[in-house]
């Protein structure tokens, strides 16, 4: 049985009993390593290297409106993100495990000399899948905001022009050449409008939870109100955080708009292709976490993927019965048998 993690790495080892699995702590850091070590590059570097310079017209009235203060930091932004997934997935596992897979024999996992309840380990694996969406987001956001420049609408009012050029000459000029007198780091941040990463995040997590809840609850709940008020609720909440960066005169609403649109698009893309959270919804059978399904494993012949002894000597012993003028293999072809089929039910005549 070869066992390979979605991202290239084996976390979790197969055993001699099919159905425990022990869990690969180097290759779980290594995973969570280039997770965060590419978020902290991403972040990193368009920090050291600044924000683009852009000017403005004197007569843009769109970026003379007053600074206020945030209704939502950014602090409560990041809690809001890792409570919303967090919350969702551990109430929702809890739910499928407790009412609906009572009669599933679940898969066990082994850590070093202990045992991991499968609860624990859902949790990890689904939360871990949400933050890979959330860390791409964050690096499209944070390059994108270094690289366009855009001025906040409250723009004017933190920058505090040391000589007011549009006093002179024609209103609509475009100002390249002025110097802001306020606090430095204000007018930085007041650099950084489009697009919004409050809006991107937001809508992030609602969506990437509403879809969670519908793939792992939708199709097991006997109730098709619940779900949606569910999704609804999470979803209004994103749309709140992303309007209130209008009415704080943070972004104009065509950054919070673009940051709405990169948010959904990117927790529905990780929903989708790097995650594949639609295909385990079952309730006969559930897919063992961080494993790739068994029609996406690459041929035995790709040197990444290994085959344990005892899977090469059951792969011979298959192909002596399929020699031709074997009865037996004309009997495992008459009744369509699979290789899981043992010599003990079916005997290879000498």
């Amino acid at each position: 049985m070869s066992v390979v993690s979605r991202y290239g790495a084996r976390v979790l080892e197969p055993s001699l009993d099919p159905k425990i699995f022990t869990v690969n702590e180097v290759a779980v850091g290594i995973n969570v390593i280039l997770l965060y070590g590419f978020a902290a590059v991403a972040i990193t570097v368009p920090t050291l290297l600044g924000v683009a310079h852009r000017g403005f017209f004197c007569d843009d009235d769109s970026i003379r409106y007053e600074f206020r203060p945030d209704t939502i930091s950014t602090v409560q932004l990041m809690l809001y993100n890792l409570v919303m997934n967090a919350a969702t997935v551990i109430f929702v596992e809890y739910w499928r495990i407790q009412k609906v897979e009572a009669s599933i024999d679940n898969p066990r996992y082994r850590w070093r000399n202990s045992h991991l309840h499968v609860l624990f380990v859902r949790i990890i694996t689904y939360f871990g899948y949400s933050q890979i969406g959330f860390v791409m987001n964050c690096a499209l956001n944070v390059s994108t905001k270094h690289v366009i420049g855009r001025l906040r609408p409250h723009f004017l009012d933190v920058c505090k022009l040391a000589n007011d050029t549009c006093l002179l000459g024609d209103s609509h000029r475009y100002i390249i050449d002025y110097t802001c007198t306020g606090p430095p780091e204000v007018v930085l941040e007041a650099r950084k409008s489009f697009y919004s990463g409050h809006s991107a995040i937001s809508l992030y997590s609602a969506v990437w939870s509403a879809m969670y809840i519908q793939a792992r609850l939708g199709s097991v709940l006997n109730n098709r109100i619940v779900v949606p008020i569910a999704q609804t609720l999470i979803v209004m909440v994103g749309l709140g955080i992303s309007f209130s960066r209008i009415t704080d005169n943070k972004h104009h609403w065509s950054d919070v708009l673009v940051g709405i649109f990169v948010g959904m698009f990117i927790a529905v893309y990780s929903s989708v292709f790097w995650t594949d959270l639609f295909s385990n919804t079952s309730t006969d059978s559930e897919t063992t976490p961080l494993l790739i399904p068994p029609s996406s494993i690459p041929p035995a012949s790709d040197a990444w993927v290994s085959i344990t002894p005892e899977e090469e000597e059951r792969r011979r012993r298959q192909r002596n019965r399929d020699l031709p003028g074997s009865s037996a293999s004309s009997a495992i072809s008459a009744i369509g048998a699979t290789d899981e089929i043992d010599d003990k039910l079916l005997p290879v005549p000498n």
